[in-house]
């Protein structure tokens, strides 16, 4: 779309990844996510370090989703 974004998107995805794995195990794997989504052009908006490792990305039309 053209026009720049003016309200907060009306879906918002969370990407789970390493569900079930111990701590350390499963923020591994998110970081490995998170980079791994950058490198196709995620940009990073926010981290929560204190909540359980959660990134908040957004994609090339800034439209923001979590890894988690």
């Amino acid at each position: 779309m053209p026009e720049p974004k003016v309200v907060k998107n009306r879906l918002h995805l969370d990407i789970k990844v390493g569900q079930g794995l111990p701590d350390d195990d499963r923020r591994a794997m998110d970081t490995a996510k998170v980079a791994e989504l950058t490198a196709l052009g995620a940009t990073p908006v926010e981290a929560f370090p204190s909540d359980g490792g959660l990134v908040v990305l957004g994609d090339p039309e800034d439209n923001e989703f979590c890894v988690t």
